[in-house]
């Protein structure tokens, strides 16, 4: 059984990376794919808790590290402790996704994508495992020997840009 593959979208705060991911997330889907994301919240504020007023979020205040809701038709877990992105995806993967796609966690190893707002990001082409990357400026990114889309015409490649995050053989 093939593992679901991983790819990373990485950018500054502000640099498309959602508005990027869900346009694949809406790709994958519309051809059958079963696609699954990871966000990585990399700020100080709190995540926002489940609804108030409901047994769970009660459970959830009365001590559960871990706490969940199930119906016919989703599931919904929160859990009182962080998790590192490599047992994130392990979780991720025992519901079978075709796929697994992650904003953020610029340091780890995964295939990756970047988004170059300004001439200030390209600090983040010295991470590792770079395959792409989408730019606001072409000027900005007109020296670097990956393939490199502009934020305005990228989607005219979506179908490529998915087979190289899938880790599909890319037909030029």
């Amino acid at each position: 059984m093939k593992q679901s593959p991983v790819f990373q979208m990485i950018g500054y705060k502000n640099s498309g990376k959602t508005t990027f991911l869900s346009e694949l997330v809406d790709y994958g889907a519309n051809k059958g794919d079963r696609v699954a994301v990871i966000k990585h919240h990399g700020h100080k504020e709190p995540l926002q808790e489940m609804h108030r007023e409901t047994d769970t979020y009660k459970l959830k205040k009365s001590g559960s590290f871990l706490t969940g809701v199930a119906s016919p038709n989703a599931l919904q877990i929160e859990m009182n402790q962080g998790m590192e992105l490599d047992r994130l995806i392990e979780l991720y993967r025992f519901f079978s996704p075709d796929l697994i796609l992650v904003e953020g966690y610029k340091q780890d190893r995964y295939p990756k994508g970047v988004l170059i707002r300004r001439k200030e990001d390209l600090s983040l082409m010295d991470l590792a495992n770079i395959q792409f990357v989408i730019t606001w400026d072409v000027e900005v990114t007109s020296h670097i020997e990956l393939p490199v889309y502009s934020v305005d015409t990228w989607t005219k490649h979506l179908e490529k840009i998915y087979q190289t995050v899938r880790g599909d053989t890319v037909n030029e």
